[in-house]
C-alpha cells in the first residue's frame, strides 16, 4: 500500500431543501479523481442528514497530487468550478496530515 501523507477533508452545510443538490455536488469531484489518479488511496463521502451536512475525506499518497491535478484544466473542470454552487450554507476544508490510519480490514 502506498505511504499516506495528505487528507482532505471538507465539511458543507446546505441551504433548507437543497441537501441532495450538495451531496451530488460533493461527491463527483473525489469520484472522478478516483478514476483519474493513482494517488488517491481512499475516499468517503457521508451525508449527516439530521445536521444537513456533507463531509467529504479523500487520502492521497502526497499533498501534490491533489493540487497538482486541480492546476490543470481537467482538474479544475472535475473539480466543478463552473457548478452552481448556490446550494451551499457554509463550507470549510482541512488539509490534513495523517498521523494514524487503517485503511485496511482487520484480518
Amino acid at each position: 500500500m502506498n505511504n499516506l501523507s495528505y487528507t482532505f477533508v471538507s465539511v458543507s452545510t446546505a441551504k433548507p431543501g437543497r441537501l441532495d443538490e450538495l451531496v451530488q455536488i460533493a461527491k463527483a469531484p473525489s469520484e472522478k479523481m478516483d478514476e483519474k489518479l493513482d494517488g488517491v488511496i481512499a475516499r468517503q463521502v457521508g451525508v449527516d442528514r439530521a445536521r444537513n451536512t456533507v463531509i467529504v475525506w479523500v487520502t492521497f499518497d502526497k499533498k501534490e497530487t491533489l493540487y497538482n491535478f486541480l492546476e490543470t484544466e481537467q482538474g479544475k473542470d472535475d473539480h466543478g468550478e463552473s457548478e452552481d454552487m448556490s446550494c451551499i450554507e457554509s463550507y470549510e476544508m482541512y488539509d490534513l496530515e495523517p498521523v494514524s490510519e487503517r485503511l485496511l480490514p482487520k484480518v
